[in-house]
């Protein structure tokens, strides 16, 4: 019995101790396991914060880039300042209010329109002034620096626009001022007339 009793605790312990090795063989794989595991993650969050800073220095690199290129496109090429359209939309502005002004000394010197048509002319002329302030104030804009974010091309369309409208109201105040001063003349040659078949009486 006693014999027994050893060979079943014998038997026991080498069951245990056997056991007992294969349990600290798996955790000694698990372990293994783990240290590639954490081998592997440092690889995969070295590669990831490498490729974020990369991204995050193109990201910014491309940003400087658009920096760059919209504050150029702020800038006036010199050569835009030279276009032959400036100068004739500022003349053009110029013969507008220098025909209006004309148009009303000779209403005034000869008084030959009446109060309802003076106040015409006066409304015609305000309003064709503001257009111009509006036209010259655009023009302003696109030949100064700083103020307009635009290509060389596109500021040479916007000039193109500036001066075909410019032109339309010089168009405008040429038919507007010659009708009106034909008119005056009219009248003035109809008191003449007048005068002249009062003086046969």
């Amino acid at each position: 019995m006693k014999r027994w009793l050893i060979c079943l605790c014998t038997s026991f312990t080498l069951c245990v101790t056997v056991h007992a090795q294969e349990d600290i063989q798996a955790m000694l794989k698990q372990i293994a396991k783990l240290e590639i595991y954490i081998v592997d993650l440092e690889k995969g969050y070295s590669i990831a914060k490498e490729g974020l800073t990369t991204i995050s220095e193109i990201k910014n690199g491309e940003f400087n880039l658009h920096s760059l290129f919209f504050s150029s496109l702020q800038k006036v090429n010199p050569m835009i300042a030279k276009y032959s359209k400036i100068i004739e939309i500022i003349a053009d502005q110029v013969s507008i209010v220098s025909q209006f002004k004309n148009l009303i000394a000779q209403i005034n010197s000869t008084g030959k329109i009446n109060a309802r048509e003076l106040a015409y002319v006066n409304a015609v002329y305000s309003n064709i002034t503001d257009e111009c302030d509006k036209s010259l104030n655009a023009l302003i804009s696109v030949t100064t620096d700083g103020t307009l974010e635009m290509t060389d091309d596109e500021r040479i369309t916007r000039i193109d626009v500036i001066y075909d409208s410019m032109q339309d109201k010089y168009a405008f105040t040429m038919d507007f001022t010659n009708k009106s001063g034909s008119l005056i003349d009219r009248r003035i040659n109809e008191t003449r007339e007048s005068e002249f078949l009062k003086s046969l009486e």
